[in-house]
This record gives structure tokens, C-alpha cells and sequence, in this order.
């Protein structure tokens, strides 16, 4: 499995949600605090909805992040 690396690196807040990252997203440092981000502000445009995976892309990568206690769950988006 690659890494992804993302161009384009975006610090976080200090009070965005925890990630937790499926076995399939090998993500470090800066973009893993990217792809922090980036789920974090797709959960807030969807309003922080329970139990609905909320889909979002960053630099042509796939990704589906749902709410988990007060974390962001996130995988790789396998819908074809």
C-alpha cells in the first residue's frame, strides 16, 4: 500500500476531531494532519450527521468519513 502525499499541506485546528484511519490509508505528518482537515471541514459542511458516510476528495484521492463518538472515522472510497 503507498503513502499518500497530498501538494497541497493545510495545518489543522487545535480542536478538530481525532482521525481514525482504516488498515487501507497510509498517511503521516503533515498529510495526515491535511487529510484531518480536510474530513473535518466535510463533516461540518454536512452538519456532523451520525451513522452516514459523508464522501469528500482531496488532490484526486477518494475518501468517505463518517462520525465515530466524537472522532472522524475515515477510509479509502471504494465505490466504483
Amino acid at each position: 500500500m503507498p503513502q499518500i502525499r497530498f501538494k497541497e499541506v493545510l495545518i489543522g485546528r487545535v480542536d478538530n476531531p481525532f482521525l481514525r484511519l482504516d488498515l487501507d490509508i497510509d498517511v503521516r505528518g503533515n498529510d495526515y494532519d491535511t487529510l484531518r482537515t480536510k474530513a473535518a471541514q466535510a463533516m461540518m459542511d454536512a452538519d456532523f450527521p451520525r451513522r452516514t458516510w459523508i464522501y469528500f476528495e482531496v488532490e484526486g484521492h477518494k475518501f468517505r468519513a463518517k462520525m465515530h463518538y466524537n472522532d472522524i472515522w475515515v477510509r479509502l472510497d471504494d465505490r466504483s
